[in-house]
């Protein structure tokens, strides 16, 4: 699979093989439930720019025919008054010291927002957006969001964590030597359940999955700098080079407990999930392909 050995090339010849299986199946079901399309990689590996483009590529392509909405978990941010205090209430866990871990984002706000879109009766909802750049890169929530018409064929999600499979129990906990130096992620980890339960585990979501694995995950350091720099740029706003990297040491053992385990499952999506090996450069190397139904 994949004769155009890019992100967007791969990407679009996954979705234009499983999108119409997909409507085929609902239709012949007499189902009105929205397909979500999962994106999941690591901080700056570029799923924001893929999600734009599958945005605008899949709006082309069904032009008025099916109503597509696009959001990212960190659009689910606390605000920032909210994280102040969230950071005040866990301020000996240096892990959910400022936005990004899971248990950082508004869970009744996203939870509501999933509920809207699974039950898809004819409504308005208002999608939060978040603006990573205010408070000089701390981030805060847009005084507006996102208006979309329910029903929903077709829901693009990415976010950096989505697919990662919380640890069960105790004996899993027990057995795992970064969490007894890291105890810190130990609440992080409990966080998880929320989102796991909610999106990637919940049965009544259909969903296809789009992960990019790093070929080393040291690469995050310098994502995650090339877009601050980008967003300092066009905003005037931004976290310093020492800033970013104290942002991403918060990240950085869920990396090490979870995403190896992550990518090797190729589970993200309930119905198929590609997984785009890239290289620093975000140069594809390898293209695998799993069809669960």
């Amino acid at each position: 699979m994949c004769d155009d050995k890019s992100v967007l090339g791969c990407t679009f010849e996954f979705l234009d093989e499983y999108i119409p299986l997909w409507f085929d199946k609902r239709r012949l079901c007499n189902d009105n439930s929205a397909l979500f399309i999962l994106i999941s990689g690591p901080q700056g590996s570029g799923k924001s720019y893929t999600a734009d483009f599958v945005y605008k590529y899949l709006l082309e392509k069904y032009g008025d025919s099916r109503r597509i909405a696009k959001m990212s978990i960190d659009d689910f941010y606390f605000t920032h008054e909210d994280q102040k205090e969230f950071n005040n209430r866990f301020r000996e866990n240096e892990l959910l010291q400022g936005r990004g871990a899971p248990g950082t984002h508004d869970i009744p706000l996203l939870s509501r927002c999933v509920d809207a879109i699974i039950a898809n009766r004819e409504s308005k909802l208002t999608l939060p957006l978040y603006d990573k750049s205010r408070f000089n890169g701390e981030g805060d929530r847009c005084e507006k969001g996102n208006e979309v018409q329910l029903p929903l064929d077709l829901v693009i999600l990415e976010g950096w964590f989505l697919g990662f499979r919380p640890l069960l129990d105790r004996r899993e906990i027990d057995k795992q030597p970064l969490l007894q130096k890291q105890k810190d992620m130990i609440q992080v980890n409990a966080n998880l359940f929320f989102y796991a339960d909610l999106l990637w585990k919940n049965p009544e979501i259909k969903s296809l999955g789009i992960v990019f694995e790093a070929d080393n995950i040291q690469n995050v350091y310098q994502w995650r700098l090339e877009q601050e720099h980008a967003l300092r740029e066009s905003t005037g706003e931004g976290m310093s080079d020492e800033e970013v990297k104290r942002f991403v040491d918060r990240y950085f053992p869920s990396y090490e407990l979870y995403y190896e385990d992550f990518v090797n499952s190729e589970s993200l999506g309930s119905v198929a999930t590609l997984t785009l090996g890239i290289d620093l450069q975000r140069n594809v190397y390898s293209v695998k392909t799993k069809s669960i139904e």
